[in-house]
């Protein structure tokens, strides 16, 4: 098998080195290294000219980390590819560790353990749990409410399942890997190797960590996943989950976390779905009373329909053609 890492880096010329030093360094080298700079505004391209030869430089255009990834991807050759954030280091064994166990299953996706790091340095853990796998739907019923694969770099993933869900989707500016993930899940068995393979920490400006944009794309991958079904006539019956439940759990979300910038935008997609349940009543009652007293405001995210932007431009193409 040959594998590509891709590494996407905006404005992370100081952190960029250490994260390539940790792929040239594996026990099992990556057959290409493909660092893509998308439109940094920092030293980057300086830092990039100054890595070792096996690493290959692209620059592009700001798009996104989707875009980023989907352009690495493009100029890349392996059977298999790892995407890794700038900010982020693989363990010495990683590439051995998730090779050997993607030769030895059919699986589409294989991924490990993270170390886990937040900051202020109050809490570090396990994550990426080996609970999202196994055969199709499974893998994809797991991860639908929440993340089991916290971030692509630690998992390989194979060239051809990429190609078939279509790669990363570039309306999603946060939560873009889970949504990828459900895709890759409906339609391709994921396996598990039993060990930390990335060392991820989270600061609290990381995009991440944004609680608003969490809530919010959650909402509109999960919606997009079952258009994307639809549209490919895949049952997901299996998820015994309405619109409704949908809309409930995005405004749990907003009480618990107090994001009340996206109380309207969530009451305005209930309505656009015809998801009047009880909690959207309790909300909007709220919501009025929070505008009377002069409490509304708008959310720092940037609230996009990513779902009814996936079926345009989906459409558009399809009349092209």
């Amino acid at each position: 098998m040959t594998i590509s890492v891709i590494i996407p880096s905006y404005n992370a010329a100081r952190l960029l080195p250490n994260a390539v030093d940790s792929v040239l360094r594996q026990t099992r080298p990556a057959d290409e290294v493909i660092v893509v700079d998308d439109g940094s505004t920092d030293d980057t391209a300086e830092v990039c000219r100054g890595l070792d030869r096996r690493v290959r430089y692209i620059r592009r255009e700001n798009g996104g980390l989707s875009a980023a990834r989907n352009t690495g991807l493009a100029a890349s050759t392996g059977e298999w590819f790892l995407s890794l954030d700038a900010d982020d280091v693989l363990y010495p064994q990683a590439l051995q560790a998730l090779s050997e166990k993607a030769d030895s299953c059919e699986a589409g996706v294989v991924y490990g353990y993270v170390l886990q790091r937040r900051e202020p340095a109050v809490e570090t853990r396990i994550a990426s749990q080996a609970y999202a796998v196994g055969l199709p739907p499974d893998p994809a019923r797991a991860q639908f409410w929440w993340t089991a694969i916290n971030t692509a770099g630690c998992a390989l993933v194979r060239r051809s399942l990429n190609d078939d869900v279509g790669g990363f989707d570039e309306h999603f500016r946060q939560v873009e890997d889970c949504e990828y993930w459900l895709r890759c899940g409906v339609i391709s068995p994921f396996a598990h190797c039993d060990q930390i393979v990335l060392d991820k920490s989270y600061s609290p400006s990381s995009l991440g960590q944004n609680v608003e944009g969490s809530t919010w794309f959650r909402l509109q991958l999960q919606l997009k996943f079952l258009l994307w079904c639809e549209d490919r006539n895949i049952d997901t019956t299996f998820l015994n989950v309405s619109k409704a439940d949908l809309i409930n759990h995005a405004l749990t979300r907003i009480y618990r976390q107090r994001t009340w910038s996206l109380l309207g935008p969530v009451l305005e997609q209930a309505r656009r779905q015809n998801a009047l349940t009880l909690r959207y009543w309790i909300a909007l009652a709220h919501y009025g009373l929070r505008r009377s007293l002069g409490r509304n405001s708008s959310p720092s995210t940037r609230i996009k329909e990513v779902y009814r932007n996936w079926m345009t431009d989906k459409n558009s193409a399809s009349a092209r053609s």
